[in-house]
């Protein structure tokens, strides 16, 4: 009975902490603009188009040429390169409508690469 009771105190504690809200996604802000807009960073991948599936969480090099990863960042849609599905995997999902993503159904985002 008492086992049975520390179970489920360590539980409520895990499930409590496991569903605390994180934002683990940075915030950029846009250069040269006194109203400060912001950015989410949602991946970093490589600035060629051929390799737009290289992506990442953190900065590095692309491991297919070498270049440095730039952020994949959601923005608003006068500054959009593309809509593109916010999901780290599907870093690949670009279109230049509105629209979802063909592989998870998501709503695509207005996004754009920062150097």
């Amino acid at each position: 009975m008492k086992l049975t009771k520390i179970l489920i105190v360590v539980s409520v504690i895990l499930f409590a902490f496991g569903c605390e809200k994180k934002d683990d996604h940075a915030t950029m802000k846009n250069e040269g603009h006194t109203a400060q807009q912001e950015e989410r960073l949602i991946y970093y991948t490589c600035p060629m188009d051929s390799h737009k599936h290289i992506h990442d969480r953190n900065p590095g090099k692309c491991t297919d040429c070498g270049m440095t990863l730039v952020a994949g960042v959601i923005t608003s849609e006068q500054k959009m390169d593309y809509y593109g599905c916010p999901m780290l995997t599907h870093s690949h999902i670009r279109s230049e409508k509105d629209g979802n993503c063909g592989q998870c159904g998501m709503k695509l985002k207005p996004m754009r690469l920062v150097n």
